[in-house]
C-alpha cells in the first residue's frame, strides 16, 4: 500500500487511495501515525472509488491517529484534494467528494510547485450554533464565553482572558469527560480585529494540533455571531494561516503541502 503524506497549516495525514475500504483501517491508522514506530501523522485518510455516485469523485475516510473515526477535516480534506490531483485521480481542478456528512464542493485554486504545495479551497459545510454558554458554565475563572457549533463534527469555541498561557489540553480533556462518549474538538479563540482572529486547537484522537481546518471555520462562524467579524475572516493558528469564509456553506483555503512517499504492509 502506498502512503503519501501532507500537511495543511501543520495538520499532518497519510492518504492512500485504494479500491476498497481495508479491513482494519483504525489499527492502520494507529499504526502508521504513530510518529515513533511508524510514520508520523494526525491522520489517516483513505479515498475509495465512488461508481454509485457520479457526481463525487472519490469518498473521503477519515481516521484519527487513535484510530477513531472522524467525520470531516477541513484540513484534511485540501490534502486529500493534492493526493488526488497527484494521483491522477482527477483532471478537473474543480470536483465533488462524498464525506461522512455528505458531498463536499473543492477547487485546486494555485499549483505554483506542481505536486508540492497548492492552494485549495474546500467546502466544509454549514455550521450551526447548538448552544451558547456563559461563564459561570465553567470552572475555569479565565473563561468570558463559548460556544458549542456542529459543522458536521463538534466543536466547542471558548474565549479566554490569557490566550497565550491558558491550559488548554488539560481544560479540554476534563471538559471532554463530560461531553462522552463523543467527544468534542476544543479551540481557544482570540479576536484581533474584524478581519483576522488567532486560535489554539485540541482535536479529539489526536490532543494539541498546529492546526484544526473544522476549527477554524467554527471559530469564524462563532466570531460573526458575536457580532466581532465580517464574512471573510483570518485564522491564524500555531501551523499558518487560512482564509474562512462564510456563507451559507463555509469555505476554508490555504495550503495543502506535499511532504513524502511510503511504501507499507496493508494490515
Amino acid at each position: 500500500m502506498e502512503l503519501t503524506r501532507h500537511q495543511g497549516l501543520g495538520n499532518v495525514f497519510l492518504i492512500a487511495l485504494l479500491e476498497e475500504l481495508p479491513e482494519n483501517p483504525s489499527g492502520i491508522a494507529r499504526k502508521y501515525c504513530d510518529p515513533i514506530n511508524g510514520i508520523g501523522a494526525d491522520g489517516l485518510i483513505i479515498g475509495t472509488p465512488l461508481s454509485e455516485n457520479p457526481n463525487s469523485v472519490s469518498r473521503f475516510h477519515l481516521f484519527n491517529k487513535d484510530g477513531g473515526r472522524a467525520e470531516l477535516s477541513g484540513n484534511g480534506l485540501r490534502c486529500f484534494a493534492q493526493a488526488l490531483f497527484m494521483g491522477s485521480k482527477i483532471s478537473k481542478l474543480d470536483f465533488n467528494v462524498e464525506t461522512d456528512v455528505g458531498s463536499r464542493y473543492m477547487k485546486i485554486e494555485e499549483t505554483a510547485t506542481i505536486e508540492t504545495e497548492f492552494t485549495v479551497a474546500a467546502e466544509v459545510g454549514e455550521a450551526v450554533l447548538v448552544e451558547s454558554l456563559k461563564s459561570d458554565r465553567f470552572e475555569e475563572s479565565q473563561i468570558l464565553r463559548a460556544a458549542k457549533v456542529d459543522i458536521g463534527n463538534p466543536h466547542l469555541v471558548v474565549e479566554v482572558e490569557n490566550f497565550d498561557d491558558f491550559a488548554l489540553e488539560r481544560f479540554a480533556v476534563s471538559e471532554n469527560e463530560k461531553t462522552a462518549p463523543i467527544g468534542i474538538n476544543v479551540h481557544l479563540i482570540k479576536v484581533d480585529d474584524s478581519s483576522n482572529i488567532r486560535m489554539r486547537h485540541w482535536e479529539r484522537g489526536v490532543g494539541i494540533t498546529e492546526a484544526c481546518g473544522t476549527g477554524a471555520c467554527a471559530g469564524a462562524f462563532v466570531a460573526s455571531k458575536w457580532g466581532q467579524t465580517e464574512s471573510i475572516v483570518n485564522v491564524h493558528m500555531p501551523g499558518g494561516s487560512g482564509i474562512v469564509s462564510i456563507d451559507q456553506s463555509i469555505t476554508l483555503s490555504g495550503p495543502a503541502v506535499f511532504m513524502d512517499k511510503h511504501t507499507v504492509n496493508n494490515g
